[in-house]
Order: structure tokens, then sequence, then C-alpha cells
């Protein structure tokens, strides 16, 4: 079953409205958005969806959130992509993510947000808690990035690897430095959550570790910068942009 999601931010409203507005249960918006959202508030009229022009205080309420940018819909979820569909439609050149315990709704928001700007079609974990911050902050990202999760994360990776895939491990310190390391053209990172990093059984299965080399000023990065650095350096790599 598919969950209903609050979700905030014009951005992001956007992007269910163009990509699969039947998934649309409600919208609460406030005048200075109608224009903004006038096609939608036409085909929800049109579909006999219910719609409400709203102060800023109800939009508060509505959202649990003074970041609304003026505008909440109730949708459901994007559908998740399973295992069986991600192996049809595997690009002989690709990057994916596979994230290791990285659940905090900011950087999965910044990751999805990153992600989609590069054009990486696909992000695997075992757990991906989508929630409405993490939406509003990747700015519609959460809409052309396939979220796949695994029941079975190593029996699926070991598939992957069958098929050409190599598992980069990413480290605050360890391995080689990321821009001296040749990324193959089927290329998964993983990418372990600040607080504890990649889980051992991840570790040994991976090609190599790579890091990002900085001054050592602070302990490492933001686990968003630093997936952003890796999907930035795989495409410079392969497409030289």
């Amino acid at each position: 079953m598919r969950r209903e999601i609050k979700y905030y931010g014009v951005h992001a409203c956007l992007a269910i409205a163009a990509r699969r507005s039947t998934d649309i249960i409600r919208i609460y918006l406030d005048e200075e958005n109608v224009k903004t959202f006038s096609a939608l508030l036409k085909w929800c009229a049109q579909n006999k969806k219910a719609y409400h022009i709203v102060p800023t205080e109800d939009l508060n309420r509505v959202s649990d959130s003074v970041h609304h940018e003026g505008v909440c819909l109730f949708a459901l979820e994007p559908p998740f992509i399973d295992v069986d569909e991600l192996f049809h439609n595997i690009p002989e050149r690709v990057c994916l993510l596979y994230l290791d315990g990285v659940e905090n709704p900011h950087n999965l928001g910044s990751i999805l947000r990153t992600a989609a700007h590069f054009g990486i079609p696909y992000l695997l974990g075992e757990t991906l808690p989508l929630t409405s911050s993490a939406c509003r902050i990747a700015k519609g990202g959460a809409e052309k990035v396939g979220l796949v999760p695994l029941g079975k994360p190593l029996e699926t990776i070991a598939a992957l690897q069958q098929k050409g895939f190599k598992l980069i491990a990413t480290s605050a310190h360890q391995g080689n430095s990321l821009y001296q390391s040749k990324l193959p053209p089927r290329t998964i990172f993983a990418i372990g959550s600040e607080s504890t990093g990649l889980q051992k059984p991840l570790l040994k299965i991976a090609s190599q570790t790579v890091y990002i080399p900085g001054t050592g000023a602070v302990e490492s990065l933001n686990v968003a910068v630093a997936t952003g650095l890796c999907m930035g350096e795989y495409i410079r790599q392969h497409y030289g942009k």
C-alpha cells in the first residue's frame, strides 16, 4: 500500500502536478500561489479534487511546517521500483547509489536533488524513509529518481556485480583519492551514515574504497555533500561535463 504524504514547497508540488496529478488527494494554497498552480486547480475542478485557498496560518497548521512556501498538497507517495524492474532497465553506462543507514530527511532530500541534477536514475537502500521534509528539500528530485528498497541488499548487489557493476565504498579518510580513481562505467557508490559509516559486509564486497581529500580542518564532509561530489566525478569521467 502506498502511503499518503504531505508535500509542501512550490518546486516539490509542481513536480507532482506535472508527473502524477492523479495521485493528488487535496490541495491547500495561499492566494499568492493561485496563478502558479492555475493549471492544476483547473484540473482539480474538472476531476472533482478538493482544493482550498487559505491564509498562511492555516498552511502552517496543515503542513506542520513554516517552510511550506504557500502550498501544501496531500498525495500518494511515488511508487517504489522493484528489483526486477531495476534489472530490466539498467543502461550500459550508469551510476547508482546505495545508501546504508542514511535516514536524515535533510540529507536524503539533498541527495535526491543532486541525483536528479546529474541524471542518476536509481537510489537503492534497505530503508529509504521518504518524508515531507525530504521531498521539500529535494525540490522535485523525489519525482525524478527511482527509489529501490532492497529486502536482501547484499544479494541484490552481488547480482548487480554479476552484470558488471563495481561497488565503490566511500570513507572519510581511507582508501584512494576519489580524484585519482578510475570509476568503471557501471558504478555503485555505497554511502554510509555520518555516525557509523558503511557496514563491514558491504566493505568486504567492495571493489575499492575512495575518500575525498581535503585540508583536515574538519572531521569530514556532510554526507549529502560528499555524495554529490562522488556523483559529479562520475559524470566528469564518463560524460566530460
